[in-house]
């Protein structure tokens, strides 16, 4: 619990920033598509112990997680849903 509010407190002005440029820059949904498109590798990623690409996919998680909670708690569901609806111009 202490532990989540430091890193909440240390990350704030990032996800801040985030959430400002995001509908510009469709980051976010960039980073989960990554990260969905990645999964399927996972499973072998275990059996063959490549931990790299684990721990790459885990710190990812995190940082969706993180992100996310962020998100949800300072915006409608209208907004939210436009972070992920970025289209490119």
């Amino acid at each position: 619990s202490a532990d989540l509010k430091l890193l909440e407190e240390a990350t704030i002005s990032v996800c801040k920033s985030l959430v400002e440029k995001n509908p510009r820059t469709g980051n976010l949904g960039s980073l989960v598509k990554v990260f969905l498109s990645r999964t399927k590798e996972l499973k072998i990623s275990a059996e063959c112990q490549n931990h790299l690409f684990i721990w790459q996919a885990h710190n990812a998680l995190f940082i969706i997680c993180c992100l996310l909670k962020v998100f949800i708690s300072r915006m409608s569901e209208e907004e939210l849903q436009l972070h992920f609806t970025y289209e490119e111009k």
